[in-house]
């Protein structure tokens, strides 16, 4: 253990310091929830461009290329009365089944299910995705991708709707419109693809059928978008409730070597630097042993301690440059 050359009070912002170097260390450990959500997240990377491959199969399949040819030629003589074409990232699909039910007064019916599915190929349809899908990219901008889930079930605050501004105008979600930058998420090419399509702009004009093995591969896609969102909660609600003990821990403290020692006993590399940089229940209850264990997952996927340690420093040292 380091020899501490010196001893001073904590006030507030010293622990809110201590909560915030804490916070950071947790974030990037191989937890469960960090592995579930790097898990999902390459599922999705590694399903859409198979998802987008057979939509455009799909919708060709329909609409020959070559119907799609004679309209846009029919477009260029007569303008809109030549047809129409959209270029479209949204599509439903269907597979009809036949369902039995009983009626108000008894009588077996049958009536039928579309089994629909909506996908949303861009990134605007679904925010809570994109904040999903861009956490780590907001996080190192020092954006709160978790200000949904931080103030769930609570009345919006003005801190709210500055962490919402901000992951927006950020992502390109302005209200005024899209953002023109390159830069911005939401203009990625991988975004931005689209399939033209005969019909109008709205989507839900236009259903495709699909067989069974079809329709359940397309909805994978779907499952996959889902859980990555899921993913993002479930990381937040676990290292959301870890910063909410070690903050209750650290009212008690009333000087750094009791911070010292507990950090040293969770192998998070601290120094005073770090705090001025930064910058109610018994105490037994939260001492640095106690809370050490309250801290720490046994059955957590972390590296070796010397990775650990060398691994924050990195991130610390990337973080200064």
């Amino acid at each position: 253990m380091t020899a501490i050359t010196k001893d001073f009070r904590l006030n507030a912002d010293k622990r809110k310091s201590l909560v915030s170097i804490y916070e950071d260390y947790i974030r990037n450990q191989k937890t469960k929830v960090r592995l579930a959500y790097d898990k999902a997240k390459d599922n999705f990377d590694n399903l859409f461009p198979k998802t987008w491959e057979l939509i455009e199969n799909i919708v060709r399949q329909n609409q020959p290329q070559c119907d799609v040819d004679t309209i846009n030629s029919m477009r260029a003589k007569y303008g809109d009365n030549g047809g129409q074409i959209h270029q479209d990232s949204c599509f439903y699909f269907t597979n009809p089944s036949e369902e039995t039910y009983e009626s108000y007064n008894g009588e077996t019916k049958t009536r039928i299910n579309e089994n629909e599915i909506h996908l949303q190929m861009d990134l605007k349809s679904s925010e809570h995705f994109a904040y999903a899908y861009y956490y780590d990219e907001l996080k190192s901008k020092n954006l709160d991708a978790d200000f949904e889930y931080k103030w769930k079930g609570e009345s919006r605050n003005p801190r709210y709707y500055q962490a919402e501004s901000d992951v927006r105008n950020y992502l390109g979600f302005s209200r005024s419109g899209n953002d023109d930058s390159k830069d911005k998420a939401i203009n990625d090419p991988k975004w931005q693809k689209t399939i033209p399509v005969i019909g109008t702009s709205y989507c839900h004009s236009r259903q495709f059928k699909v067989d069974d093995i079809t329709h359940s591969t397309l909805n994978q896609f779907v499952i996959a978008k889902e859980k990555l969102i899921q993913a993002h909660e479930n990381m937040f609600d676990y290292i959301n409730a870890k910063v909410k003990k070690i903050e209750q821990g650290l009212k008690t403290y009333t000087k750094y070597s009791q911070a010292k020692e507990l950090f040293d006993k969770l192998e998070i590399p601290l120094n005073e630097s770090q705090i001025d940089e930064q910058s109610s229940m018994a105490l037994s209850v939260f001492s640095p042993e106690n809370l050490a264990d309250m801290l720490t997952d046994k059955d957590d996927e972390f590296a070796s301690r010397e990775e650990k340690i060398a691994h924050f420093k990195a991130l610390q040292s990337a973080s200064i440059n």
